[in-house]
């Protein structure tokens, strides 16, 4: 079990309860023990101390950690600022050391010393590197299938790059890998690594602020996402806060917004309530919805198709190009439709019969490098669409025939005769009647 020193922060404990329940919760079932320590401060908060005073920022910084140190542990945080407020001095007073001993001249009046070699680690950090996207999915009861979800970093996770050094500060991948892991599609924006725009509004720039806040959520709402995923309480109170400032207003927004450690936490069975979810200015409920429903949808397909071979089928494209049908005709689009049945809408794929253009060629077979194609999801769907009564009325007819023939087509005798040729013997129709029949019809024949 790993055992660290936990740093709430100011904001998680005085404005969301519910991000440190969720955040307790997804700790203990990562099989991590968190300790709290007293006397801790603000990290402190960089704008509003650091620009007053960037002796009282160091000071305060140092005597923080020195009391992590003084525990025998490092120190978890799941709070972008204060993980870059203690990087940074730890960054700055490890090259100022004349500084640092100014310090902990006054850090011994309290009995304290910094010594600076203690691991600062934010919850992300924990969860990416020291546990891996592979090992939080396989605890996963509830995955995100289906989900279309979107990640925002925050700057201070990543940045200054110097001090911080975990993701790439301008690329970052490793928060999307785990909630990649747990299922969902990750859907990348535009404006995934513009700033939240909070830091604005502390200094008394509200309309900036929230201008920040809307060209993010509007960017999110075209990509259609159903939940966007934040590390950082201060980006939450951007996106879920101000979100509801918005929609009070009568602003046509809403992108309902998750921290990491809650979406974990539902994944892994946790209820709604039990989290805290309803405590979220803007309603979770239509993500908790769709996400309901994709799990039923789930159900629905994998009794038809193999679900991951499908996925991976969708991912890859690279045969779409290749389909004789598509060279001719634009509107078939066979990739498109498996990226709907996957989506759950096998019924809308059924009615509007365009899997009937699939003429099973089998060349996107012959060209596929994992031996997987797209021929034999279209046969499938034809058989469900035969079930389901959808489909050309040319099918059932023909099926009608050679289920009483043997055959598709009666012999042209005349036209035979003409050539030469003579009769064809009797086909086997009535055989094959009596393989396909019931047993009990069976019976009843031979009587």
């Amino acid at each position: 079990m790993k055992e660290f020193a936990v740093f709430w922060g100011c904001t998680i404990p005085a404005r969301f309860p519910f991000i440190e329940k969720a955040t307790r919760v997804m700790f203990d079932d990562l099989g991590a023990q968190v300790h709290e320590l007293a006397g801790h401060t603000c990290c402190p908060e960089g704008t509003l101390v650091k620009a007053n005073d960037p002796d009282t920022f160091y000071t305060a910084a140092a005597r923080n950690l020195a009391l992590v140190e003084q525990a025998g542990l490092d120190v978890v945080t799941p709070c972008n600022g204060c993980y870059s407020t203690f990087k940074e001095a730890q960054s700055h007073l490890k090259t100022h050391w004349r500084e640092r001993d100014v310090i902990n001249e006054r850090l011994e009046r309290e009995g304290l010393h910094y010594g600076g070699d203690l691991q600062v680690i934010h919850f992300a950090e924990w969860l990416s590197d020291g546990l891996g996207a592979g090992v939080i999915a396989s605890g996963a009861k509830k995955p995100l299938w289906g989900m279309r979800i979107a990640v925002h970093y925050g700057c201070h996770l990543l940045r200054p790059q110097p001090a911080v050094r975990w993701d790439d500060p301008l690329h970052p991948t490793k928060v999307e890998a785990i909630v990649s892991a747990l299922g969902a599609n990750v859907v990348d924006y535009t404006t995934k690594m513009q700033c939240c725009g909070g830091a604005l509004d502390r200094v008394g720039e509200r309309d900036s602020s929230l201008a920040f806040c809307r060209r993010k959520l509007n960017d999110l709402q075209n990509n259609q996402v159903d939940a966007l995923v934040v590390v950082c309480p201060s980006c939450f109170q951007q996106f879920d806060l101000n979100q509801a400032a918005m929609q009070r207003a009568n602003e046509n927004i809403h992108v309902p917004v998750l921290y990491l450690s809650e979406l974990i936490a539902l994944t892994y069975g946790h209820t709604p309530e039990e989290i805290g979810l309803d405590m979220h200015r803007v309603s979770v409920d239509s993500f908790l919805k769709k996400w309901n429903a994709r799990a039923s949808d789930k159900k629905r397909i994998a009794q038809n198709f193999d679900v991951a071979l499908l996925g991976k089928c969708f991912n890859c494209s690279a045969c779409k190009d290749d389909c004789p049908v598509c060279k001719v005709d634009t509107t078939f689009k066979p990739t498109e439709i498996i990226g709907q049945v996957l989506r759950g809408e096998i019924d809308q794929v059924i009615e509007d019969g365009q899997i009937w253009k699939c003429v099973e060629c089998y060349t996107c077979q012959e060209l596929c490098h994992s031996g997987i194609g797209m021929a034999e999801t279209f046969r499938k769907l034809k058989e469900l669409a035969i079930a389901a009564s959808k489909g050309p009325e040319s099918v059932p007819q023909s099926y009608k025939m050679f289920m009483e023939t043997g055959t598709l087509g009666k012999p042209r005798e005349s036209a035979r005769k003409k050539l030469g040729m003579g009769p064809l013997p009797a086909s086997g129709g009535d055989a094959m009647a009596r393989l396909m029949a019931e047993p009990e019809d069976t019976h009843k024949g031979a009587e």
